[in-house]
């Protein structure tokens, strides 16, 4: 688990979920002018339609070969699935609670995928900002690096329990394979392998600065992630990487914020309403 926040591609992942294949061959605003390739009662299906459906397709089932015979399978099938969409609607099943409420997600899904590459594509990262990210993140970095286990939980309180369990005698490997919600490291009893300080969030990095090697924090450390119980096995000079080497990772992180300030924007302005959520 890397403790920086997720890469820009990622940054969609939490708002894009449950399309699967019906939504990968939705229609954007942009007018479709590629060629017609069949109709179905009057439903154009396009040479657009079929090649965002191939794409989708190939991600759920084997590719199919591209000569004529499997251009023929994946146009019935596109025909069957406008056939199909006709009929539920004639059938009234839009209506039905579970398909509305699932057309309601998909066009929220696809409309929040839309913004956030249209935002993308107008805040370009310049390389000045880059730059000016290397030198206060990674020059500036102290020079030394860390080889660090960790268990990640959702509660202070869980937290807790786990440092009781350590401090009478239970191992952290077994807790972190246990407990843990960081799954990769879970899976290594907790291990994050050698990283940096500007790998991490600063109140980790704090946490991890204050403790000798083999030492376990004394108590939880709260991130964006959750609580952490951590334990610093090793240390030893580090030399920060060239520009080149980090450039991507440095966009990557620049993008992210990016995005976090432009929701944030957006949430100051917007009327939210949020009712008891049941513990």
């Amino acid at each position: 688990m890397r403790l920086l926040p997720p890469v820009s591609l990622s940054l969609l992942a939490p708002l894009i979920v449950g399309i699967g294949l019906l939504a990968g061959c939705q229609r954007t605003a942009v007018v479709d002018k590629s060629p017609v390739l069949a109709t179905v009662n009057g439903e154009r299906i396009t040479e657009r339609d079929y090649q965002d459906y191939v794409r989708a397709r190939d991600l759920q089932e084997p590719a199919l070969p591209t000569n004529a015979q499997g251009r023929k399978v994946v146009l019935n099938e596109l025909i069957n699935r406008v056939i199909l969409a006709q009929a539920a609607v004639r059938a009234g099943l839009q209506r039905v609670p579970a398909v509305h409420v699932a057309l309601k997600e998909d066009r929220e899904n696809i409309l929040a995928r839309a913004m956030l590459k249209h935002f993308l594509a107008t805040h370009r990262i310049t390389r000045q900002a880059l730059e000016a990210l290397y030198r206060q993140d990674v020059l500036k970095a102290p020079h030394e690096e860390y080889e660090a286990r960790h268990i990640l939980v959702a509660t202070r309180a869980k937290a807790l329990s786990i440092l009781r369990d350590l401090h009478q005698g239970a191992r952290f490997s077994v807790l972190a394979r246990r407990y843990s919600l960081d799954g990769p490291s879970a899976a290594k009893g907790g291990a994050l392998g050698w990283f940096n300080a500007s790998d991490v969030l600063p109140s980790f990095y704090r946490a991890l600065n204050g403790l000798r090697v083999g030492e376990v924090s004394p108590v939880p450390i709260k991130t964006r992630f959750g609580w952490h119980i951590i334990q610093l096995q090793g240390k030893r000079p580090y030399t920060p990487p060239p520009f080149a080497a980090v450039k991507n990772r440095l966009y990557r992180t620049l993008e992210q914020q990016n995005v976090d300030d432009m929701m944030a924007a957006m949430r100051r302005k917007a009327a939210i309403h949020i009712k008891a959520l049941a513990p």
